[in-house]
């Protein structure tokens, strides 16, 4: 909302972005319509996600891509090092 009331003064333009939900039943679907039709929901949380990450678990394909978190684990080796 903030941005939208200032894009004119800055000379832009918003462009709104829809909230997406992962279901069993549908995979990628709005949130509303996941709502609507009464489906499961699959979520992961940022603190779980890095759990994972660091414990080499596999990282579910509707969350990150296998490119990300290749590229995330090859920096926690780096790190570490």
């Amino acid at each position: 909302e903030l941005a939208t009331a200032n894009a004119p003064e800055l000379g832009m333009q918003t462009v709104p972005s829809l909230n997406i939900a992962y279901t069993k039943e549908k995979g990628y679907v709005t949130a509303d319509v996941a709502e609507k039709e009464n489906l499961t929901k699959l979520n992961l949380s940022g603190t779980k996600f890095r759990q994972m990450l660091r414990a080499g678990e596999e990282i579910p394909e509707w969350f990150a891509f296998k490119s990300v978190v290749k590229v995330l684990r090859d920096e926690l080796v780096n790190a570490s090092n």
